[in-house]
């Protein structure tokens, strides 16, 4: 049991580190902190960053989750005689 939850906070851990990487690499900026919050029924990573002028900004994150295939939509039903 220990072991899994270890496991599960490395993910978590590694996802969180790479929303930091990313925010560093397309800002430039210095990073002052990051963490993980709730938003909307979901958890976000938080990166807390000074940009090039020395102002403390923030970028939200979504932590990249493997998903599944997407499956092609099946045909669209014609348009409603009121509708057309």
């Amino acid at each position: 049991m220990e072991r899994e939850a270890r496991h599960v906070r490395t993910q978590d851990a590694g996802s969180l580190s790479d929303a930091v990487r990313r925010v560093q690499r397309e800002t430039g900026g210095r990073i002052l902190g990051a963490e993980r919050v709730p938003y909307d029924g979901r958890d976000i990573n938080r990166v807390k960053y000074m940009d090039d002028r020395g102002r403390v900004r923030y970028m939200d994150d979504t932590p990249r989750s493997p998903r599944a295939p997407r499956v092609p939509r099946q045909a669209e039903l014609p348009p409603r005689g009121d509708n057309s």
